[in-house]
């Protein structure tokens, strides 16, 4: 039988000295403030070893300063077991409370000497109990005591205190803390009493182990949200959050893209620009030649231009000349025929015959007149004399005519010539006109041969063919390169899970080699710290030993019995009291050669040297693991850098061609579209061409219409213009013609009135001669006759006469103009066709000229064009370097990379893309703080929400990338929906582990009813009764909510997925209700730890005192009187602590307690002895205090308590009574 024998108090608590006995039920009886509650504390702390549950109020002094105000103040503990009893001494050191156990009962010389003065010091109180008794360590810890009191002693560090148990449990809280409840009076409730009923089934905690739950729940609404983040649809069946990262995704991968370009194009740069210096002056010396070829093409144009104008005048020239001579013919022509030279020439050539007939005549007007001659004669002479003097008179008046008439003709020939001058100005200036438009009709011609020529080419021509080519290449290409990237992606990707296979085997291979190493270090520390324990444990032991007695009284004991005597066993055992006999160099009688024994004793020094250097080992060993794990730490981390840097490398590259290809099918859009462009574009042009050609044809149509009309035009109004030359000179001509008729009609009126006077005078001779013939018998008729012919006749060869120089004149002008008029015109056509000749070949080579001049003219242009492209690239270059927006002093220049493209496409592409690069990375960004405000800082997948510096975006969008194109969504779905999945199998689970105690507990209670009802020696309480309800704590019935649930879905468990949208949506929906619930209790209690047995129920009691009935109720107070609840307490509280105390002894063996009542006064004297039956039955001794004495017969000690001078407590030993207790 163990248990608390006795206490002793040493200079505590104003108690000089007092033995208390108490192995029997005590009373202490004194005045109020006499120190009653003192000694039951004292008593109490043995058991609860809590400062602060020993009722001590706020006001009064601490525990320590009251109970231990001296450093030599002891309370002491002595406890009996079945092999001897031990002490637990209680005393003070640096300010604290410590216990020390000593393995024997108390003696009271150990600690006072014999001037009755208490020793301060521990080592003189040592020497007094010897070394032969264990004294342990101090125990600093009140834990670790009370583990050792009440057998909590797994532990490997417990073993040595084994020994000092007065019961073995590692649950033995209930125990300490009922003892408190009794002596403090507290409120006796449910979660007590039923913690109590479940440890007394089983040693084993069976408890919901909440702050599990707590660090595995705690984050699920985060989780949970977050994860459905990326599967819940908006209303247009989008999911926001997956849109979202696809826009950082694409913005980034845009930007990277764009980077790569720029850095590309500054490459390109390079390049062009070190074109451009060599391209420079090649060009400018073909511009040279080509302004030389140009020079020499304007020259040979002039020359052709010349000899073309040369020649062509000469012909025109000729063609005047030609011309006037054929308009003289005409004109000639025309003249003759007006005076019809027929008829003149005509009778011109009867001249001869006129002049024979005149003779004839003559000669027989002579015959017939011969006998009148005389007659005839005279009269002759009068009409000869008539007849001249007509004819002087005639001829004067002709003479006046034909000056008339050379004045005429002067007039007419002065006429003649400005009319030939007015002609050949209109000529002259209508030959140019008709030149002009013949040029320009025949230009016109050319140019409608051209567009139909153009027009038969554009029907077989197929323009943009070759950028119809570039964009069919350009789409080829990019189709090649997208399966290209596509292939390097999904290689990269394999690289990258090869690379971290690869670093999770090289680091699973790096600890195992660290740990190995790791583990030898420990098991070398290992074996150290037991030499060490060894060590401590005999040196521990030296004191009293016979290894230092040997080195007190037997020098060199090393070589003789050291080397025989085990150390453990002889040399550190205390227990062997050597002494010194005569009998040299024997062990107990026997003489040894110890010569033939090679041992080495270590003496207490050396042992400590030992100590010294193991420990110097151990740390070494410490250090060393130290350094290992550093090391390991340090060899991992680097290992995983240099795979984390080829993973980033590579992850590097994958993005940059993952934004390449994101680019590819928009480039491939453009080409396609640019293709179907340049086709339209072609389509169009043909028939844009075709249209404007046409509309050239009809336009050239009309022009050469107009030109053609515009000739005849010129064509008339020449012949209008000669017209009216014509005309003027004709009225001219027609005025000197009239005026010369005029004068002449004038003169011929005097003429025919000097003819008519002539002729009367001659028709009176003619008269007077016939009257005179017929007077002499004469003819007169056949001589009239004869006279009227020869007047004819004189009158006809008057006017051949008249007339013979205008047949001159025809005659020449027949021979010399008339004849020759065929030839002329011959001669005519054949200059004609020359100038035509002329004009064609001077056209082809002035258009032979003029298109090699266009070519020349375009190349130079385009050489211009080259060479200024060129030096404005080197200017626009030189700007863009120099202006910090686009190439800030950070910006390196990388090398130089191949193009076909010019300095300034080059530099406008950059600032282009540098300028897109700010906007993008704005855009990107705010992307990114889009995509993120959907995330808390602590969200489940370690996204930074916190982002500084534009690097920290672009890691984050790398590592979204990885994470989106890896689905570790999925993962986290998964690991996810198993790991809450698992969480509500195991709440089910251990839900279900404390539901099955759910009997027990209710067989436990009824014994402990039954227990009442058999041992009941309190006469006043009738009846003491609990009963178990269903819990009321919600969590408990949330928990059991969630195991039905579980048990539901048992068989399809396994296939819950938390956030799956098909069928199970309701099933689901439940799941996370119940998580999210059970999440929301854990964090509205924190500090709500556990949820044991005792929460699955209610408990609930009921007292009857006499005809006092409480009915049923959770809490124990106001059954009756005050004496009454403190006896129904107590009881309850006595039951409740045989409840685990009777498991105890049965793996132990039999142990009593004991139960402290401050306020037994209150108690009636039949319900004290009641009580104590009660107690005692069960093995629980009380220790009951009151200010008298009562029923001393029931109490094996009475000890009266009261103050002396000094105002110390003395504690006195009444009566005491021997009697067997029950």
């Amino acid at each position: 039988m163990r248990y608390l024998n006795k206490i002793i108090f040493l200079n505590s608590a104003h108690i000089p000295y007092a033995e208390v006995k108490l192995d029997g039920n005590v009373h202490f009886i004194g005045t109020q403030g006499v120190g009653k509650s003192t000694l039951l504390r004292a008593i109490l702390f043995f058991y609860n070893a809590d400062k602060l549950r020993l009722g001590i109020p706020k006001e009064k002094k601490s525990f320590d300063a009251f109970y231990f105000p001296y450093a030599n103040s002891y309370i002491i503990y002595e406890v009996t077991r079945e092999n001897g009893a031990y002490c637990v001494v209680a005393a003070k050191s640096q300010g604290r409370v410590f216990f020390r156990f000593i393995d024997a009962p108390f003696q009271q010389d150990w600690f006072i000497d014999e001037h009755n003065v208490v020793h301060s010091e521990w080592g003189r109180i040592r020497e007094h109990i010897g070394s032969k008794i264990q004294i342990t360590a101090q125990v600093t810890s009140y834990e670790m005591y009370r583990d050792i009191i009440f057998g909590n002693n797994r532990k490997h560090e417990m073993i040595p205190y084994r020994k000092f148990a007065i019961v073995e449990s590692a649950k033995y809280q209930n125990i300490p803390r009922t003892i408190q409840n009794v002596f403090l009076n507290s409120k006796l409730d449910a979660d007590f009493i039923k913690d109590t009923i479940i440890r007394s089934m089983s040693d084993e905690d069976v408890s919901v182990d909440l702050d599990f739950y707590r660090s595995q729940i705690k984050e699920f609404e985060q989780e949970y949200r977050d994860v459905m983040l990326w599967f819940t649809k908006n209303k247009n069946g989008e999911v926001p959050v997956r849109k979202m990262a696809e826009k950082v995704m694409n913005a980034y991968r845009d930007l990277i893209y764009t980077q790569k370009q720029i850095g590309e194009g500054r490459a390109e740069l390079n390049f062009a620009e070190k074109q451009a210096l060599h391209e420079i002056p090649l060009v400018k010396e073909e511009q040279a030649k080509a302004e030389t070829e140009r020079e020499r093409l304007l020259r040979l144009m002039g020359e052709l231009q010349q000899k073309y104008t040369n020649e062509r005048d000469g012909l025109i020239r000729d063609i005047g000349i030609i011309n006037d001579l054929l308009k003289k013919i005409r004109e000639k022509r025309l003249h003759y025929e007006q005076m019809q030279i027929e008829e003149i020439i005509k009778r011109v050539s009867c001249e001869e015959l006129l002049i024979q007939e005149l003779e004839q005549v003559r000669n027989m007007k002579s015959e017939l007149t011969r006998a009148y001659e005389d007659v005839l004669s005279k009269y002759r002479l009068l009409f000869e004399k008539l007849e001249a003097d007509f004819r002087t008179f005639e001829n004067s008046q002709q003479a006046r005519i034909n000056a008339r008439n050379a004045e005429i003709a002067g007039k007419q020939e002065e006429l003649m010539q400005q009319l030939r001058v007015e002609e050949e100005k209109v000529r002259v200036t209508q030959e140019e006109k008709a030149q002009t438009v013949d040029n320009r009709i025949r230009q016109l011609r050319d140019e409608q041969a051209q567009c139909n020529l153009k027009l038969q080419k554009v029907k077989y021509e197929h323009p943009h063919q070759k950028e119809m080519s570039d964009c069919e290449d350009g789409i080829n290409e990019l189709r090649k390169k997208d399966k290209e990237l596509e292939h390097s992606i999904r290689q990269q990707q394999g690289e990258i899970k090869q690379l971290r296979q690869d670093c999770e085997w090289k680091v699973k291979e790096l600890k195992w080699e660290f740990q190995t190493k790791m583990e030898t270090v420990r098991k070398e520390r290992s074996a150290i710290e037991e030499q060490l324990q060894t060590l401590d444990a005999l040196i521990e032991k030296r004191k009293g030993s016979l290894c230092e007695w040997l080195e007190k009284n037997k020098p060199d004991w090393q070589e003789t019995i050291g080397k025989v005597a085990d150390e453990e066993l002889v040399l550190y055992n205390n227990e062997l009291q050597p002494q010194l006999v005569n009998k040299e160099a024997t062990l107990f009688g026997v003489s040894l050669n110890l010569t033939a024994i090679e041992r080495s004793v270590r003496t207490p020094e050396e042992m400590k040297q030992e100590r010294d250097r193991q420990q110097a080992a151990r740390q070494l060993c410490t250090d060393r693991l130290t350094r290992l794990t550093e090391e390991e730490g340090e060899a991992v981390s680097s290992l995983e850098k240099k795979y984390s840097k080829q993973i980033h490398s590579i992850l590097e590259e994958q993005h940059l061609m993952e934004a390449e290809r994101m680019q590819i099918p928009a480039k491939l859009k453009n080409l396609q579209a640019d293709y179907a462009s340049w086709k339209t574009k072609g389509e169009e042009w043909k028939r844009g061409c075709t249209e404007e050609l046409q509309a050239q044809l009809n336009e050239i149509g009309h022009r050469l219409y107009v030109a053609e009309g515009e000739k005849e035009k010129h064509l008339a109004e020449r012949e209008k213009l000669l017209k009216a030359c014509r005309k003027v000179y004709n009225d001219s001509r027609t005025e000197l013609r009239k005026e010369l008729e005029e004068f002449v009609a004038g003169i011929q009126q005097e003429i025919e009135r000097m003819k008519q006077q002539t002729a009367e005078r001659k028709k009176e001779l003619k008269q007077a001669q016939e009257n005179e013939l017929n007077g002499k018998g004469a003819d007169t008729v056949t001589i009239r006759k004869y006279d009227d012919r020869l007047a004819e006749i004189n009158k006809e060869l008057d006017y051949i006469g008249k007339s013979r120089p205008q047949v001159l004149f025809y005659e020449r002008d027949k021979e010399e103009l008339f004849d020759k008029e065929p030839a002329t015109r011959s001669r005519k056509k054949e200059l004609d066709a020359k100038l035509v000749a002329l004009d064609e070949r001077f056209a082809l080579k002035k258009e032979k000229l003029q298109v090699q001049k266009k070519g020349a003219d375009e190349h130079l242009e385009r050489i211009g064009k080259e060479l200024h492209l060129l030096e404005d690239g080197l200017n626009k270059v030189d700007m863009f370097r120099k202006d910090e927006t686009f190439c800030p002093p950070s910006v390196i220049e990388i090398g130089e990379k191949p193009t076909r493209k010019n300095c300034d496409v080059i530099v406008e592409e950059l600032k282009s893309l540098i300028v897109s690069t700010i906007r993008k990375t704005e855009e990107f960004k705010k992307a990114v703080t889009q995509f993120n405000g959907n995330f808390s800082s602590k969200n489940t997948f370690h996204f930074r929400t916190e982002l500084v510096g534009e690097q920290d975006y672009y890691d984050f969008a790398s590592n979204l990338c990885e994470f989106v194109d890896n689905d570790k969504i999925s993962d986290y779905q998964k690991h996810i929906s198993e790991r809450y999945t698992d969480i509500i199998r195991r709440i089910s689970q251990e839900v279900g582990g404390l539901t099955r105690n759910e009997s027990e507990i209710h067989r436990t209670i009824k014994d402990i009813n039954d227990d009442f009802v058999k041992r009941n020696f309190a006469g006043v309480i009738k009846e003491i009764a609990l009963r178990p309800l269903q819990s009321s704590d919600k969590l408990m019935q949330l928990l059991l909510e969630i195991k039905r649930f579980s048990d539901e879905n048992q068989y399809n468990m396994g296939k819950v997925d938390l956030f799956s949208q098909d069928s199970r949506e309701d099933v689901n929906a439940v799941a996370v209700r119940h998580l999210l619930s059970f999440m929301k209790f854990l964090l509205d209690e924190p500090g709500r730890r556990r949820l044991a047995l005792a929460d699955t129920f209610k408990l609930e009691f009921r007292v009857k005192e006499n005809d006092n009935d409480t009915g049923w109720v959770e809490k124990i107070a106001n059954v009756g009187s005050d004496g009454t609840d403190i006896l129904v307490k107590a009881m309850v509280n006595i039951m409740l602590i045989n409840v685990f105390k009777e498991k105890a002894s049965r793996k132990f063996g039999d142990f009593k307690i004991h139960c402290m009542m401050d306020e037994i006064g209150k108690l009636h004297p039949n319900n004290v002895k009641g009580i104590l039956d009660f107690a005692n039955c069960r093995n629980i001794l009380l220790v009951n205090s009151s200010p008298t004495t009562y029923n001393v017969e029931d109490y094996r000690y009475t000890y009266l308590l009261s103050k002396d001078g000094r105002s110390n407590t003395q504690v006195v030993p009444l009566l005491t009574y021997n009697k067997i207790e029950k």
